[in-house]
């Protein structure tokens, strides 16, 4: 004996496809974000192998492309701008810095390597302001780094 189907007002055949294609989707969505935060984490081990061996061009280029799976993932971006501020890339640390920063402003090492690019650049002003953050956040730092702040405040 079959069951009768019981129709349901307003729900058409395209409908219920639409309805299907929705949970397809959103199935598909969650898969790539998995694969992309996977991705993101081996393209971070083979930057971290990179940056080991001295290729600081393959690590940035491994750094970066981690972070297009993972951009909001601070820990990335010390890296990158670490490997830019070994570079002297300054223009491009200070930009990744920031970008640390504005995810996450507590992050001390954040503030010192914004600090740091600002220095190579001349910036003195910018600098101090980000080195007397870093230390606002750590107080413990303001020893090591009186006699910087007293240099770039010099005439």
């Amino acid at each position: 004996m079959k069951t009768p189907h019981r129709r349901i007002p307003g729900l058409t055949r395209s409908a219920l496809v639409r309805a299907f294609g929705c949970g397809l989707a959103l199935v598909l969505l969650v898969s790539t974000a998995q694969a992309a935060s996977e991705s993101a984490a081996s393209l971070e081990a083979r930057g971290d192998k990179f940056w080991k061996e001295g290729k600081l061009d393959e690590a940035g280029k491994s750094f970066q492309a981690a972070l297009l799976g993972a951009p909001r993932n601070t820990a990335l971006q010390m890296k990158l701008g670490g490997v830019q501020l070994s570079n002297n890339d300054f223009a491009a640390s200070t930009e990744t810095y920031k970008g640390a920063i504005s995810h996450d402003a507590r992050n001390v090492r954040a503030w010192l390597g914004l600090g740091f690019s600002y220095m190579h650049t001349g910036k003195n002003i910018l600098s101090m302001a980000a080195f007397q953050e870093a230390i606002r956040l750590d107080p413990g730092r303001q020893a090591a780094l009186k006699p910087l702040l007293e240099k770039l405040n010099a005439p």
